[in-house]
């Protein structure tokens, strides 16, 4: 990380710096993840482009929503747990 923050940094503002780093990296995978949720429950659940979804549609966009959801909020208190515990060491 000093090769980026460069010398004029002090160790705490090179932690802040990389966390930052990190919190950004972060936000941009869970963007992909969006992104490819959107192609994946599309492709999945919706059969043609109509005025609006059919019932069978709108439960499938439903469901597949709320299992990523279910997902990301696990991995998200999985990686808080893992930054807590690796701030406390």
């Amino acid at each position: 990380m000093a090769d980026i923050a460069g010398p004029n940094l002090d160790p705490a503002s090179q932690k802040e710096l990389q966390q930052f780093i990190e919190t950004e990296q972060a936000h941009a995978r869970v963007q992909s993840q969006v992104h490819n949720l959107t192609s994946l429950c599309w492709d999945k659940c919706v059969g043609s482009i109509s005025s609006g979804f059919s019932g069978k549609e709108q439960s499938c966009l439903a469901n597949c929503v709320d299992r990523f959801f279910d997902t990301s909020s696990y991995l998200v208190r999985k990686i808080e747990e893992k930054r807590a515990f690796a701030g406390a060491s």
